[in-house]
Formats: C-alpha cells, structure tokens, sequence
C-alpha cells in the first residue's frame, strides 16, 4: 500500500482546490516597473522645483533658467532608462547659439520627448499635444515655460498659436522644437511630413534646421513601458531657408526634407 502512494501520491486537485502557480517575474517587467518609479518619483521632485522658480522669478527667466531646469529633468530621465546622448560636433556648436530657428525631429519613440527635453537649447519651447496640459504636473509645468500646447483637431487654434509662436521667433530669438510627422509613429518607420513645421517657419522668417535621431525605436519600440539602455545619436541635415520656399512649393519640401530624412536614417536602419 505504502508502495503505491509513493507512486500515485494525492493532489490537491482531488479536494477540490488548486495550488496556485508560483508568478514569475521576467527581466523586462522589472525593468519596467523601476523605470516607471523612479521616473515619477523625479517628475514629483523635479517638474514642482521648476514651478517653483518660475512663480518666484514671475516667469521672467523662463528661457533660460527655464529651459535650463528642462534639460537637466531630461538628463535625469535618460539617465533612469540608461540611455546616452551622443552628439555630433555640429549638433553641438548649432544647439550653443540662440537664435529664432524651427528644430524639427523624426519621430518614432516615446523616448524622443526625453531626448528633446535633453536638447532644449537657451529659448527654446517644444510643440506639443493639448492633451499634455490633463497631465499632473506636467501640464502645468508646461503652461509655465509657455510651451505650445496644439490642438490638432482645431486647425484655428493651432494657426492662432503658431503666429503668437511666429512674432516669438523674430522678438525673443525663440527656438521651436516640433516633429514634423505630427505624431509619434508605430512602426518606427518614417511617417508622412505634415506642413506646420514649414508654416511656422515662414510666418517668423526662421530657417528650418533638422536634428535626426538615431536609434530611439530600437531601444523603446511602440507600446513598450521600459527602454533598454543603449546609445542615441544625434546628427544635422543642413538648414532649410524660409526664403526657398512659398506656399504653393511648401508640399515639395516638405517631402524632399523628408526623403533627406530618410537617407541620413537609412544607415542606421540597414
């Protein structure tokens, strides 16, 4: 008997209840879930001190010690999901001027927002989503700095915004960052060039000047809640002048600016 119920031993099955299985937690979940606190935890520290500076100083430092907060908070995002910027020289020297230029970006990642963050030079304000501003702290910090909140199904507003962010440009030397694209793609792949990058240029008299980023796909595709650590490099196309194009050739460089885009991002993707 003692024989047998060696070989068949009883399981809880038979009593009408099952033993749970043990919960593995992988690699990637735990990656996630420390990138996630600790990115939270800094937005609750940090996002509150840039606030602070702004009230204090009656926001008249917003362009500088503002953006200046803005990137170190960028710095220390990347530095959470182990990402390195490299840049090149001439990223470098263009980013050390003030200026009223557009800075356009490609882009393919939620990583790209950290990055554009990192790289806000003296002036600068980025184009964003209206639907950032519903985001705690963080909408309010982005009312502060006077960044451009858009409301892509509003064609009026988003047109009223860009001429207040064009007479910026010409008075203040002001830098607008925006992709190009209008919204992040899924693929990682290239996207459509919309022509509000190329509007806003040509209501301030600014050149466009296009930073390419290379490599925030392959670390954070679409739909993933962590980010592998890894290298972003980012290059320059030479500038586009407003005086080269109208509005009725606007649609042509746009896309020959995208074809560009395309060829400098083809290396990386090969």
């Amino acid at each position: 008997m003692a024989e047998k119920d060696r070989r068949n031993p009883v399981r809880t099955e038979d009593f009408g209840y099952y033993r749970p299985r043990r919960m593995r937690i992988t690699v990637p979940a735990m990656r996630a879930v420390r990138q996630n606190v600790l990115a939270w935890l800094i937005c609750c520290v940090w996002l509150p001190l840039i606030m602070l500076a702004m009230l204090v100083t009656l926001r008249r430092y917003r362009d500088t010690l503002g953006t200046r907060m803005v990137r170190q908070w960028g710095f220390m995002l990347l530095w959470v999901a182990g990402v390195r910027l490299a840049l090149d020289p001439d990223v470098t020297a263009e980013l050390a001027v003030r200026r009223g230029r557009v800075l356009t970006f490609n882009h393919s990642s939620t990583l790209d927002l950290l990055v554009g963050a990192a790289l806000t030079p003296e002036g600068g304000v980025t184009v964003v989503k209206r639907e950032m501003l519903r985001l705690p702290l963080i909408g309010q910090a982005v009312q502060l700095l006077d960044m451009l909140p858009i409301d892509r199904a509003d064609r009026g507003s988003a047109a009223a915004a860009f001429q207040v962010a064009a007479r910026r440009m010409r008075n203040e030397r002001l830098s607008v960052l925006i992709a190009p694209e209008g919204t992040r793609s899924k693929t990682g792949a290239l996207g459509p060039f919309k022509l509000g990058a190329f509007h806003l240029a040509m209501q301030g008299d600014v050149p466009i000047v296009p930073l390419v980023l290379h490599g925030c796909a392959a670390l954070m595709p679409s739909g993933r809640l962590s980010c592998q650590a890894g290298v972003v490099r980012i290059s320059l196309l030479p500038e586009v002048p407003a005086a080269t194009w109208s509005p009725a050739t606007m649609r042509a460089e746009a896309d020959e600016l995208r074809s560009r885009y395309g060829a400098a991002l083809q290396p990386a993707v090969g």
